[in-house]
């Protein structure tokens, strides 16, 4: 049956060979547009509070100096999604498809049941987070009550499966994080000259090494690649008439508009945090004290703001871990992957009531999941990396868009990275750091 499948997949690539020729023609403003939408997806996963959070720790500690580095992280996060998109315009399958197709079900069905279990225990996270900040609002309303809420509205938003719908959220989030995040730079009021000479001096603060993998790994969720081509699969699955070239760019533009705006978004948490609490004492733990840190500093506005923006970072992270479940489920298990399917109504449920179980009797995360998620999550990272790069090379299946020297170069790196991040979470985990 899958054997069909490729042989199948094969000859639909040997048409569309004849593309390859054609990525000389231009691509409109308007079809660069409407293109936006599967990364902003991930991108908005990727922003989530444990970004926030370590970013603003980061600029409350250090100042402006680890800059660098999150420029860096989003280059990688870049390299480390790029391949996929021409795996899935090319074959017409998303990543997960490729991975149980050509390394079986013995390992596509592992990988999904990690990705599902790490998912589930950042969820908790990701609604415990957005909750902080409608606290900020409305600090008379319980935290289980507003993480109930947040989780049942995204349950219901993925329950309903149009894609157009989730895309155009994601949207929307991005844009109120970009308004929210940026604005309250400028009511930070920070030194230009001070944020490129100090944010640029590629130093690494006290040598903290570990710092540097910790603010990469803010980048790198091990389930955004996967998801990215499972939304791009989805995005362009009904279109007959746009040529693969096309398709190729157009994802491509995407990625890179949505992973600029990712970093601009790290950067503002990091240019406000740094300008405002760096050297003042104040001790930040949670992204939801920034908030109420700036308040006394730049006024009620600022952290109104601020708020607003950890709350769109939170539900966003909540809404693509439930959202991203019917197509990752039915790509692993080689099953329907859509929404109303009972196999994936049933993993979206698991990924939206968990979270509000483990607040209900915990109050929080237990750092026992978070380390056990982390371990997963470690492990994950190489485990995907190293499958990508796998059907990236397969030039059988992808002909022209098959990897280069130069390109396996690149995830080479990638490679090198992540395994390092995975060093240092079992170090962390054992407490040697």
């Amino acid at each position: 049956m899958e054997g069909g499948f490729i042989i199948q997949k094969e000859k639909e690539i040997n048409i569309n060979q004849s593309d390859v020729n054609q990525n000389n023609k231009k691509i409109t403003t308007k079809e660069k547009l409407q293109s936006l939408g599967p990364a902003a997806i991930v991108a908005a996963c990727i922003v989530g509070p444990g970004t926030v959070t370590t970013v603003s720790v980061a600029g409350a500690t250090y100042g402006f100096q680890v800059m660098w580095i999150l420029v860096i992280a989003c280059f990688t996060a870049y390299y480390f999604q790029r391949p996929v998109v021409k795996f899935t315009i090319q074959t017409k399958m998303a990543a997960m498809d490729g991975i149980r197709s050509y390394m079986g079900k013995g390992w596509s069905i592992p990988l999904y049941i990690a990705l599902l279990l790490g998912a589930i225990a950042f969820q908790a996270g990701n609604f415990t987070g957005a909750a902080l900040a409608l606290n900020f609002f409305l600090p008379s309303i319980p935290i289980l009550a507003w993480v109930s809420f947040l989780a049942v509205g995204a349950l219901i938003i993925s329950w309903i499966g149009i894609y157009k719908l989730l895309e155009n959220i994601n949207r929307v989030f991005i844009g109120l994080m970009v308004l929210a995040f940026v604005l309250t730079v400028f009511v930070s009021g920070p030194s230009i000259a001070d944020v490129f000479t100090t944010g640029f001096s590629f130093q690494i603060p006290e040598s903290n090494y570990w710092l540097v993998l910790a603010l990469i790994a803010t980048t790198l969720p091990p389930n955004t690649a996967l998801g990215l081509s499972a939304f791009i699969k989805r995005k362009y699955e009904k279109d007959t008439v746009t040529p693969t070239w096309k398709k190729m760019k157009l994802s491509h533009f995407d990625l890179r508009v949505n992973l600029f705006i990712t970093a601009a978004i790290s950067i503002s948490i990091l240019i406000c945090a740094g300008s405002v609490i760096f050297g003042t004492g104040a001790v930040i733990e949670g992204a939801a004290d920034m908030a109420y840190q700036l308040t006394p500093l730049l006024g009620q506005y600022a952290g109104v703001l601020f708020a607003l923006g950890l709350w769109a970072a939170g539900f966003s992270s909540g809404l693509f871990n439930i959202s991203v479940q019917p197509a990752l489920f039915g790509q692993a298990f080689g099953t329907s992957e859509k929404v109303n399917a009972l196999p994936n109504r049933i993993m979206m449920l698991l990924a939206a009531i968990a979270p509000i179980l483990i607040v209900y009797l915990f109050g929080q995360t237990p750092i026992q999941l978070i380390m056990a998620a982390q371990a997963i999550n470690g492990l994950l990272l190489p485990a995907i990396v190293g499958s990508i790069w796998i059907l990236c090379n397969k030039r059988k299946f992808l002909g022209e868009y098959a990897n280069t020297l130069s390109q396996n170069i690149i995830y080479t790196v990638v490679m090198v990275i992540v395994c390092f991040l995975a060093i240092r979470v079992f170090l962390d985990i054992f407490g040697i750091i």
